[in-house]
């Protein structure tokens, strides 16, 4: 059942950026990025001659596997072993589309030197993030813009009071 192989969620991207509910999201990655720096972060993954996608056998393949079972983007059932399956593809696909990447489950250069962002610096992020984000919950106005500049996304907004209803 690709359910039980499947761990965290695809992002939704039709969904507003700051939503009553950011603030929350963020202090639950806070906690589980946290548990992961005391357990002394994720490894790093070995550098790629050449892009990976479904059937690839790589000695790469396990990290990005281990790597995507730490934070959740693959079940721990899929098992960590050097075949980019469909569950790879759709953990990759999860890890790039959070981290400003095209979503299309290959595996190449760019998605690893994300991976390799130690998870104390993905912590600090966090909380710098939450800090702003924070600071934006009161009332932005009637008209306001996100800007997303890792994603290159530009979303706009119109309210009457506070954040966008997600």
């Amino acid at each position: 059942d690709s359910g039980a192989r499947n761990a965290a969620p695809m992002p939704a991207i039709r969904y507003a950026t700051l939503t009553q509910n950011t603030v929350q999201s963020l202090e639950q990655a806070i906690q589980n990025y946290s548990i992961i720096v005391r357990q002394r972060g994720w490894p790093m993954v070995p550098n790629l001659d050449r892009p990976l996608r479904v059937g690839a056998r790589h000695r790469a393949v396990a990290a990005v596997r281990e790597r995507l079972i730490i934070t959740g983007d693959l079940h721990q059932a899929a098992g960590v072993h050097d075949v980019f399956d469909s569950y790879a593809d759709a953990a990759v696909k999860r890890f790039q589309a959070r981290n400003g990447l095209t979503p299309d489950g290959a595996l190449r250069q760019s998605t690893i030197d994300a991976m390799n962002v130690p998870a104390e610096i993905r912590l600090k992020q966090l909380e710098t993030n939450i800090v702003r984000v924070r600071s934006m919950a009161g009332f932005l106005g009637d008209r306001y813009a996100v800007v997303n500049l890792p994603a290159a996304h530009l979303e706009a907004q119109r309210h009457r009071r506070g954040l966008a209803q997600g």
